[in-house]
């Protein structure tokens, strides 16, 4: 099938960028059509089944927030936004060259696949599972090896260390076409960072009590976002949280994952778990941007956290999370959220609501 289904605006690029055949190694290939193909083998045969996969094969079993085919659409769309592509100006965006675009789409396309055997080093299994799909997209190994190295470098330790972007080649030599592995990378890591959502939450579940205990905060973490977007005219990320005061009010099921090999469980309370997201969100954008600043750079984060009642959707108080940003030296302990909201945190908060009845705005 040489089409797509509601492609995002760096697909659409793809395809206009495509035509012209001497930006790509392969000058008898049509490199729109290969990844269409590529990508409607993912719809049909594998995303349906990350999910199933990762819920059974990993050694913790659980019931994790959705790997589905949504969750690779939006980071392709977050890719986009960082990228300032508008699918209404294809002719003009030049941002990458035509063929590092197909390289960080495969590269998006495939981030996540290694869950379908298990959550335990998934960032490791992209090349085995490129190479099992070669003859989709053109047999050349050695491309397929660059490539499954900048989705890898999404996460995980490259020789026990967390920088395994700085471990890519800053240039790749492929026929005659040069591209920036790095930077791909950078783009691949931080628009999967950003692009949790609530649609990735098992809200039915959550809502009846049904998903094991140690992965409700992860669900709730999703859940409770309820917008996320970045701006590239003020090159930030605005991201806004809503909780309830039953969101509030108790601690949720957690793993606590400083205890290898074995996994313990503990509970966490739901305003803890974002401002260490958001903290680790904030290490991720200064991490990337290393790599990404001469072509975009994220310079803050945005983030409002409103507590609401969860009968009447009324905002009953904001916690106020300062910007995200590079400001003064810095100090390793500056972005300490938990201690500079430390009057927010925990169970001494998490009393004030404990007994807030539902309408109640008092």
């Amino acid at each position: 099938m040489n089409a797509l289904i509601n492609p995002q605006a760096l697909e659409v690029i793809l395809e206009e960028k495509c035509k012209d055949s001497s930006k790509f190694p392969k000058m008898p290939n049509n490199y729109y059509v290969q990844y269409c193909g590529f990508v409607n083998h993912l719809r049909t045969h594998i995303y349906p089944n990350v999910d199933a996969g990762l819920n059974a094969n990993s050694k913790t079993s659980g019931y994790y927030t959705a790997h589905n085919a949504e969750h690779f659409d939006e980071v392709v769309r977050y890719a986009g936004d960082l990228l300032s592509a508008e699918s209404c100006d294809v002719e003009r965006w030049g941002v990458l060259s035509p063929y590092e675009l197909y390289v960080l789409l495969i590269a998006i396309r495939i981030h996540d696949v290694g869950n379908i055997h298990g959550r335990e080093d998934h960032e490791k299994k992209c090349f085995p599972f490129l190479r099992e799909h070669k003859s989709l997209l053109g047999n050349d190994i050695s491309e397929l090896k660059i490539i499954a190295n900048i989705a890898e470098a999404h996460g995980g330790k490259v020789n026990g260390s967390r920088d395994t972007i700085g471990a890519l080649n800053a240039i790749e030599l492929v026929g005659k076409i040069s591209i920036r592995p790095r930077l791909l990378a950078a783009i691949v890591r931080f628009a999967d960072e950003i692009c949790e959502n609530s649609g990735r939450a098992a809200t039915y579940l959550l809502e009846n009590g049904n998903l094991p205990k140690h992965s409700e905060i992860y669900h709730k973490y999703a859940n409770a976002i309820r917008g996320s977007v970045y701006g590239p005219a003020e090159r930030r990320v605005n991201i806004k949280f809503k909780l309830t005061t039953e969101d509030v009010a108790q601690a949720w099921g957690s793993e606590e994952r400083s205890k290898e090999p074995e996994t313990s469980k503990c509970t966490v309370y739901l305003i803890d778990e974002i401002l260490d997201r958001l903290e680790k969100m904030d290490r991720e954008r200064r991490y990337c941007n290393i790599f990404s600043r001469e072509t975009y750079a994220v310079e803050s984060i945005r983030a409002t956290i409103d507590i609401i009642d969860s009968e009447t959707h009324d905002v009953l108080e904001q916690i106020p999370v300062p910007e995200l940003t590079d400001k003064g030296y810095p100090d390793a302990g500056s972005t300490n959220l938990k201690e500079q909201l430390s009057r927010y945190c925990g169970a001494a908060f998490a009393s004030k609501y404990s007994g807030v009845a539902v309408g109640d705005k008092s």
